[in-house]
């Protein structure tokens, strides 16, 4: 009697495992089915970031080899960039594929904060719409993946979606050590809080307590807890300037987030947080002195949002910029100059087995070459004496007669008659000196000097 019991409890049990299991495929089906343009369009747009992540880009090539740095396989840090992209890569596996898990994953964060958005704005939001312009706007397909862009933008507009002050720090420290220049927006998320000194410094918790092992490692790598957002700086404003020339889509995308608010009920959408946000971005943007779209990549959602609410039940809408958009996407396929399959280096042996400097020097790196920054080695005759070559794909602005020149066309390589070896490892930036200066003034045993550029 107690075992035929026992197999009527386990046969229970089985029901029960089952029955749950059902209902949880039920429910997530039934998900799929509320939210099916979201998803339908987010599909569309995770094939798109995918794609694009396979093409050769500097960022992406440098995110790759910071994840191998964090994991132990220390060849080429660029300590300019912020951490967040590098680390996931690390987690994701240190190789050349976690770069496609990185971007899958910030994707997916992307489409969390957009269907949270929405799932509080039921009543008040056209789904179409809104699925469209978030997924499918042009600018924010063709050129929110550089590595860190799509991760920052999607861990903001979680910052925005959710409630409590201490979610809201923790996703905005996380859209801050993707991107640096996010930071500003967290006047934005202060302000919101402003009524609150309580909730102000359970906003500031989650990002001092993330930013605190970056910092740490910057201390032990140069002295300054914030070397990296200084060299970041020093590289974007104060070498390139705060004006530079901006482009006609980019005057459009400006142009239509302030239509997108500025239809009915200014000062109520001006009040809402995601929009001053908004604000904030054109500004940065306009002042600054690299004008890339990707750089208001911000502004795409929020022009989703401001025109799900405005045109609610639309369709006439929904249906132009479907087509729209559709057309536009197509032309990622037929006209895609922009993006590189391959990048050309030579594979000599002189430049596979000694020290070699090249203004495309990052690219190198997936070749097994360490190469070093061009426009750090000092004089050209002093680093080819050195037993040092490089190669040159800008070259027709220099005078290189003089050299022994070696012209492929799409570069030029000036020999070096000696071969002095290369170095194991590399770190790049404007300020790559004073990390070699604290390095070996503090005989600092965190990084090993041996391995580096003599």
């Amino acid at each position: 009697m107690p075992i035929k019991s026992n197999k009527n409890k386990i046969n229970s049990e089985k029901s029960n495992d089952s029955f749950k299991l059902w209902q949880a495929f039920d429910d997530l089906i039934k998900k799929i089915v509320e939210f099916k343009w979201l998803v339908s369009f987010f599909v569309v747009f995770l094939f798109l970031q995918l794609y694009q992540i396979g093409f050769v880009s500097w960022d992406k090539v440098s995110y790759i080899f910071g994840g191998k740095w964090f994991c132990g396989n220390q060849i080429y840090l660029e300590l300019i960039r912020p951490p967040l992209p590098s680390f996931l890569n690390c987690v994701f596996g240190a190789q050349d594929y976690s770069i496609f898990l990185t971007t899958a994953f910030a994707a997916i964060a992307y489409f969390a904060a957009i269907v949270l958005i929405y799932s509080k704005n039921k009543s008040i939001l056209d789904q179409r719409i809104l699925a469209v312009f978030a997924f499918l706007f042009p600018p924010l397909i063709l050129g929110a993946n550089y590595g860190s862009d799509l991760l920052a933008l999607a861990f903001l507009m979680l910052a925005f979606a959710v409630s409590t002050p201490l979610k809201k720090g923790f996703f905005f420290a996380l859209a801050t050590l993707s991107r640096y220049n996010f930071l500003l927006f967290g006047l934005v998320l202060i302000w919101e809080q402003r009524k609150s000194p309580r909730n102000i410094l359970l906003l500031l918790i989650p990002l001092v307590l993330l930013w605190f092992p970056w910092m740490i490692f910057n201390y032990l790598m140069t002295g300054n807890p914030l070397f990296s957002i200084y060299e970041s700086s020093y590289l974007n404003v104060s070498q390139k300037g705060i004006i530079a020339p901006i482009l006609a889509e980019q005057i459009f995308i400006i142009v239509l987030f302030i239509a997108s608010f500025a239809l009915s009920s200014i000062l109520r959408k001006l009040s809402e947080a995601k929009n001053q946000a908004g604000i904030l971005s054109a500004v940065m943007f306009l002042i600054s002195g690299i004008k890339e779209t990707r750089f208001i990549n911000l502004l795409a959602p929020l022009i989703a949002l401001n025109l799900a609410k405005e045109f609610n039940g639309s369709k006439k809408l929904f249906v132009f910029s479907l087509i729209t958009f559709i057309l536009i996407i197509a032309s990622v396929f037929i006209y895609h100059n922009s993006l590189v399959s391959n990048f050309v280096v030579p594979q000599d042996s002189f430049i596979k087995d000694c020290r070699v400097a090249s203004d495309k020097w990052v690219f190198f790196y997936d070749k097994g070459i360490v190469a070093e920054c061009f426009f750090d080695v000092g004089p050209i005759d002093e680093y080819l004496l050195k037993g040092g070559s490089i190669v040159l794909y800008d070259y027709k602005n220099y005078d290189l007669n003089k050299y022994n020149l070696i012209n492929r066309g799409d570069y030029v390589i000036l020999k070096s008659d000696s071969c002095a070896p290369q170095p194991k490892k590399y770190i790049s930036g404007s300020l790559r000196n004073n990390v070699f200066k604290w390095v070996r003034d503090t005989n600092s045993s965190f990084y090993d000097y041996s391995d580096w550029v003599n």
